[in-house]
């Protein structure tokens, strides 16, 4: 890879920015996540969780037990004692979702998950509309077909104050014609780092099946527990096949049997990762990406969460060289996501024009979405 000149790594995005999106989240998105939550839980749970929305307003960071939500709580060590209106905004956000869990009573001996109920209604959704496409159920479905697809099935997200519809998702990079070429180039591991319940992971099982004769194995990877209220663990991925392989729909029950049969043979391998249930920085920290993507030659980073994780939450130059981050990360990733917060590099100059002539909010409205490839 052609070599550069250093470029400083950028501050990270925090709550205290005013007019950004983590000071907007902080202020009305993660209250408002707690309001849903506090109209449905049982009063112990209610009161722990109303305790927290106070405690976001004027309270400050306090300690997590250790080992239960994996390093998080040694991550959280430098914040301990300050005010959330101070805080990282990935980090917080990881702190947010481990609190609600405390207050519902999560353990490692029951690992309750109160956002079940959500993610099983957007399964049974998602599963209940692959009757009507059947273009894309086909296993022999163009992959730049798929692709675009899974973007749209991006949308699908239940942590975001909007949820746009797939008629209002536009590409602003779509570099599938080069993904095509990497994701056919006859790898022994492709790397998929799974995100929403719903649409989005239908999307994400239906490129599997398609790009699975192209590669030895694909390790996809779900969260360490529940977080994000739709983001897939292995419990709901679990839940997910089960339901697929049980459906009266053709095309899912299809779906459901194809992906079975790749786990039994081991060229599909579902893997809980302790990384992304930390604020983690893939680009940047080599030990932390071996550790969790081993010798993977190509990481499909899913959604904007993941996005996040991949670059790291940082106030990016939307203009930094792709080759930047590439250089550090050391394998080729492909990025399929609608965007919903500030983290973005890799944009030519004519895309950065195009963008002034979009709605004001286009970095956190979920209606723009990007099918962005790093390779050498």
């Amino acid at each position: 890879m052609p070599s550069h000149s250093p470029i400083a790594s950028p501050a990270c995005l925090t709550t205290d920015e005013p007019g950004s999106f983590a000071a907007f989240s902080l202020e009305q998105r993660l209250p408002a996540i707690l309001e849903g939550l506090i109209r449905h839980a049982d009063t112990s749970a209610a009161h722990a969780l109303q305790q927290l929305a106070t405690e976001m307003q004027t309270g400050t960071i306090s300690a997590l037990p250790p080992v239960l939500f994996g390093t998080l709580d040694q991550a959280l060590q430098p914040y301990i004692g300050r005010n959330w209106a101070n805080m990282p905004f990935l980090t917080v956000e990881l702190y947010f979702y481990a609190r609600i869990l405390l207050a519902f009573g999560y353990t490692a001996i029951t690992p309750i998950d109160p956002f079940q109920t959500a993610k099983e209604t957007a399964n049974d959704q998602a599963i209940a509309a692959l009757a009507s496409q059947p273009e894309y159920c086909d296993p022999a479905c163009e992959i730049d077909k798929l692709l675009h697809r899974a973007v749209i099935g991006n949308t699908a997200d239940l942590s975001q104050h909007i949820m746009p519809t797939h008629e209002q998702v536009t590409l602003l990079i779509d570099e599938s014609e080069v993904a095509k070429k990497l994701l056919t180039a006859e790898m022994q591991r492709i790397d998929l780092v799974f995100d929403n319940a719903g649409a989005d992971i239908l999307t994400d099982l239906l490129l599997i099946r398609r790009i699975s004769p192209y590669c030895t194995h694909i390790v996809a990877h779900v969260r360490p527990y529940p977080m994000f209220i739709s983001d897939m663990t292995l419990a709901n991925m679990k839940a997910l096949l089960e339901k697929l392989t049980a459906s009266s729909i053709p095309a899912a029950h299809q779906l459901g049997q194809d992906i079975m049969q790749l786990l039994r043979q081991n060229k599909l391998i579902l893997r809980t990762s302790p990384a992304l249930g930390v604020p983690a920085n893939f680009y940047a920290n080599t030990a932390l990406t071996q550790a969790t993507f081993g010798d993977a030659e190509l990481i499909i980073f899913k959604g904007d969460l993941n996005y996040r994780f991949f670059a790291g939450d940082q106030r990016w130059p939307h203009t930094t060289e792709k080759n930047h981050l590439l250089q550090h990360f050391g394998r080729s990733a492909l990025c399929l996501r609608t965007i919903k917060s500030e983290v973005l590099v890799g944009l030519t100059p004519e895309i950065v024009d195009h963008t002034h002539t979009l709605r004001s909010d286009w970095l956190t409205c979920g209606c723009y979405g990007i099918i962005q490839v790093f390779t050498g």
